[in-house]
């Protein structure tokens, strides 16, 4: 399975990077020739890395004139679906997998037909170590090949220190020989335990050695099974047993502790949780860089999957202004400096499209809102201040009049704000916001022009508006506030259904599903079904569900070139925090949260937004708020109890009651007691655990391992089981 490596100029010649993955793609499709789009399939996870990625590898494949067929996938159910589909078609030659695929044995899952190749791109970390470290097979193009080629597309960190001791220990294992003289390995380890007490004291030597080499500290010269011999030819003056002298021509076992001391470390790796690497988006740019085709569009799409990585702490601050130089690079480099008057200001240009560095507030959406409003749906200032309480709403309207902001203005719309008050804003919030805990309020990001159409849009209120699409573009019914209500429209009665207005959406309207949730029994009445229908209407039902997904993905496409239908959905991600602040202020101020040994808890059982919530992207969203609202108190209080020993993590288990489907979805994440770090998260594994041990009736089908769906009457024991498992 060929690894590949990002682009680099101190690369070795034999090393296999991006490009040689992509000039693979587009030979076969020169080679087969035909126009059919079944010959290249990209299969892609719906979350907003997937997207923006699919966005950008679709738009070198039309530079190329390589024909494709792109196909939205939103779980592991569906994706067994589309495999099939994929793997039925004779013009099949190239599967892609985007955002999804990492912890999948490939070689296994995916029966790749003669002469097919598998592309996987995909940012869900850990690795399947088969996938990176199975045996590699022969990269050159022969079209008589009889086998398929997996290639990885790695981001470097697989060769790490690390890493390479990870591939030693799973190498042992793979590769270990078998006796076959025996026809079980009990059989084995019982001989071995009959050698002498040498044999034994030289185990537990090398257990100590591998020990060593997994905190970096070992030589690494060898494989413990060649140390075992040499220590033993050394040291042992005894005469070998007739077993010994037999084996001498070929590879021994593995000794069983060095056998078990393997098996901890590979353990080891896929215990510590789950975390992001590099994103798909950025993979797939830097693939262009090379190639010569990068421009401001796809630039635009990686800058936005980066983004969306940081703003969902998926990757820390660190991380995060490292791949910003990288874009900050680009942005000087695909960017002329715009022409302005004398006096500095920026003249406006119908076709400006530039990309401009800029110090993005952490406030909501607030060049589209109002500063009031924004300020106080920002997870950072709700924690620092806590506004779900009286006293802390209070401190947020002090804070803006001892910078001299008064509330009429702060809750006038940002175009309409006074210009002086919008230009000294950030000098009066560097001088004034520590004085309330609001020290990092501001973080290096792009904003880019769209002509008239809109003089600018930060990177973080598209990422807002294109996950907001994605997530309920279509299937809840939701109100939203109509243009020049004020404060919701309470007044003037400036609300409105939400409506997205794209041909996606007049295909669901036709079809009934349109602002309906997909799980609602009443859509189905006007069919008019029996009793003896009842396996057609789960059928159904399943699949208007799995078309909710779908039309929600192929919206949120439209709209990352489409600057009218983002105006237009700004509402929609302004509903979308709005009902993250009710909720989370909810379970606050009722004190509904609990506070378990391992981690805290909080159940949605009744509410106006449990239908909102029950999609596990905005549970998710939820539940990084209410880490971002309750950290720096839980922190403290946490450190107490250790004796102020020093806090690793603030883990978050969130669940929302499906009322249609009788089951909760459960989400689990794990905060940093530090604004801007990342900790990995170990709830995928507690989950398995926790359902196993418990009988649980559970649905593991999202790609995020940190997520699953468990059955309302099972609930209380699962939460039980993850309890102890997590302590």
């Amino acid at each position: 399975m060929p690894l590949l490596l990002p682009p680099s100029d101190d690369l070795r010649p034999s090393d296999l990077t991006y490009t040689h993955a992509y000039n693979s793609i587009v030979s076969r499709v020169r080679r087969r020739g035909g126009s059919g789009s079944g010959g290249v399939v990209i299969l892609a996870g719906t979350d907003v890395d997937g997207l923006l990625g699919a966005r950008i590898l679709c738009s070198l494949f039309k530079n190329d004139d390589v024909p494709y067929r792109l196909v939205p996938v939103g779980g592991y159910s569906e994706l067994e679906t589309r495999r099939d589909e994929a793997l039925a078609s004779e013009e099949l030659h190239t599967l892609i997998l985007l955002s999804l695929g990492s912890l999948l044995t490939l070689s296994s899952y995916f029966k790749l037909p003669s002469s097919c190749h598998l592309h996987i791109i995909d940012s869900h970390r850990p690795w399947n170590l088969q996938n990176l470290f199975g045996i590699d097979i022969d990269i050159s193009e022969d079209p008589e090949s009889s086998e398929g080629k997996i290639w990885v597309w790695g981001d470097g960190d697989e060769f790490s220190e690390v890493m390479d001791n990870v591939k030693k220990s799973w190498e042992a294992l793979e590769y270990e020989p078998s006796d076959s003289g025996s026809s079980d390995d009990g059989s084995d380890e019982d001989e071995s335990d009959e050698t002498d007490e040498e044999e034994e004291e030289d185990e537990e030597e090398v257990e100590v050695e591998v020990e060593e080499d997994d905190e970096g500290q070992g030589n690494g010269h060898g494989s413990p099974s060649k140390r075992v011999r040499k220590r033993r030819n050394a040291g042992s003056t005894e005469p070998k047993t007739k077993r010994q002298k037999e084996d001498d021509g070929r590879p021994r076992r593995l000794p069983r502790a060095v056998r078990e001391a393997h098996h901890e470390r590979i353990q080891r790796y896929y215990a510590s949780g789950t975390s992001y690497g590099q994103s798909v988006a950025l993979t797939i740019y830097l693939l262009a860089t090379v190639l010569e085709r990068a421009d401001n569009d796809i630039l635009w799409y990686a800058i936005l999957a980066v983004t969306h990585q940081y703003i969902t702490s998926k990757i820390d601050r660190d991380s995060y202004e490292s791949f910003q130089s990288i874009f900050q690079d680009e942005v000087v480099r695909l960017n002329h400096d715009p022409s302005t008057t004398s006096n500095g200001t920026k003249i406006p240009n119908p076709d400006d499209r530039s990309i401009v560095k800029s110090e993005e507030l952490r406030f909501m959406l607030y060049r589209h809102w109002n500063l009031y409003e924004s300020m106080l749906h920002s997870g950072y200032v709700a924690g620092r201040l806590g506004i779900w309480k009286e006293k802390g709403r209070k401190k947020l309207q002090g804070l803006l009049a001892k910078m001299g902001f008064s509330l009429q203005q702060c809750q006038q719309s940002w175009s309409h704000m006074d210009m002086d008050l919008k230009r000294k804003l950030p000098e009066q919030l560097e001088s004034i916001a520590p004085e309330y805990g609001l020290i990092e309020l501001s973080y290096p990001s792009f904003t880019r022009s769209f002509g008239f159409q809109l003089t600018s849009l930060s990177a973080a209120d598209a990422v807002e508006v294109i996950s907001s699409l994605l997530d309920i573009a279509v299937g809840v019914r939701l109100e939203v506030d109509r243009e020049g209500g004020r404060g919701g429209g309470e007044w003037f009665g400036g609300t409105t259904r939400w409506n997205v207005n794209t041909r996606e959406s007049e295909s669901s309207r036709a079809d009934g599903k349109e602002n309906q949730d997909p799980n609602d029994s009443s859509a189905n009445e006007e069919d008019g079904g029996g009793q003896g229908d009842g396996e057609g209407l789960a059928e159904e039902k399943k699949k208007r569900r799995d078309n909710w997904g779908t039309t929600n993905f192929w919206i949120a496409y439209d709209a990352c070139d489409d600057i009218a239908l983002i105006r237009r959905s700004l509402p929609l991600s302004m509903t979308l925090h709005r009902s993250i602040i009710r909720a989370g202020s909810a379970l606050l101020d009722k004190t509904i949260i609990r506070s378990l040994r391992t981690f805290r808890l909080a159940i949605l059982k009744e509410g106006p937004d449990l239908r909102l919530f029950s999609h596990p992207s905005t549970l998710s969203r939820l539940a990084i708020w209410l880490v971002d609202a309750t950290r720096d108190r839980w922190a403290e209080r946490q450190s107490k109890m250790n004796n102020n020993g020093k806090v690793k993590s603030l883990p978050f288990v969130v669940a929302c009651l499906n009322e249609e489907k009788g089951s909760y979805m459960v989400v689990g994440v794990t905060g940093a007691p530090e604004f801007g770090d990342v900790r990995k998260n170990k709830f995928g594994l507690a989950f398995q655990h926790a359902a196993e041990e418990s009988g649980s009736g559970t649905k593991h089908d999202m790609f995020d391992t940190s997520v699953v769906e468990v059955a309302q009457e099972d609930l209380q024991g699962f939460i039980e089981s993850l309890h102890l498992r997590s302590g």
